[in-house]
């Protein structure tokens, strides 16, 4: 098994995280997105858009660290895009491709869904790109349950597929 870190992101890994999303999406979405939206990504603007996660609290941004190296993030929280009467989702889970399939993807998943119980949180929901049919098999796998599928799109980027998350919490 990999050793893994999780932590609290904060404004100095913002530049990183940027830079690793983009690999993500190279390795992950080239094919589904569009070659432009893929070609044309923008570093400065996706490490402000980290930044706003942080400064907003109201997701909780964590970063993956593989001896000190980061390799992945997930946030989890208020939901980002109001999506029916869920107030809470895993809203970003990316982990670098040569680190998926090893049991570090479930181990991020299970922290964040504990990091939502911790503060309560009985039900959340998680979005996946349609056309990512390996990472909606993980959240299958992980227990999620179909809630809605969008309507297929020109742009490949958009559709998404919602998973529901309910989970019990233990008497005291």
């Amino acid at each position: 098994m990999i050793e893994i870190e999780i932590r609290i992101a904060t404004y100095e890994d913002c530049a990183k995280l940027a830079i690793l999303k983009r690999n993500v999406w190279e390795t992950t979405y080239r094919g589904i997105y569009p070659n432009e939206k893929i070609d044309k990504y923008d570093i400065e603007l996706n490490e402000n858009k980290f930044k706003n996660i942080i400064k907003k609290q109201s997701q909780r941004l964590f970063i993956v660290l593989n001896n000190s190296r980061i390799i992945g993030y997930v946030s989890c929280g208020r939901i980002m895009r109001s999506f029916d009467k869920y107030t809470h989702d895993i809203g970003l889970l990316y982990l670098l491709k040569e680190y998926q399939g090893k049991g570090i993807g479930s181990q991020i998943f299970k922290f964040a869904k504990n990091e939502l119980k911790n503060q309560g949180i009985t039900e959340f929901i998680v979005s996946c790109n349609k056309y990512n049919f390996s990472a909606q098999q993980f959240y299958k796998k992980m227990g999620g349950k179909i809630i809605k599928i969008d309507e297929d799109n020109e742009d490949k980027s958009i559709p998404q597929v919602k998973f529901l998350f309910v989970e019990e919490l233990e008497n005291s």
